[in-house]
């Protein structure tokens, strides 16, 4: 990844309301202080008061809708 080329980073957050639960979704960045940037923006709310694990990690180009859409949640 260049200076300017910009890549997708998939975010991870482990909650737990009853049962354990993940937010999944991605975000664009330039590097991994962006993404970190980018996933603070998006962190959902109402997961604030039970979210015990966060991970960001470069997504898997194989993996990534074409169109950027976003994975959403897995529960």
């Amino acid at each position: 990844m260049t200076e300017r080329s910009r890549g997708v980073y998939r975010v991870t957050i482990r909650f737990a309301d009853r049962v354990q639960q993940y937010e999944i979704f991605e975000v664009e960045a330039r590097d991994l202080r962006e993404a970190l940037r980018a996933a603070t923006e998006r962190f959902p709310g109402n997961i604030l008061g039970t979210a015990d694990l966060a991970e960001i990690r470069l997504a898997n180009p194989a993996s990534t809708p074409k169109n950027g859409a976003v994975r959403g949640e897995i529960r």
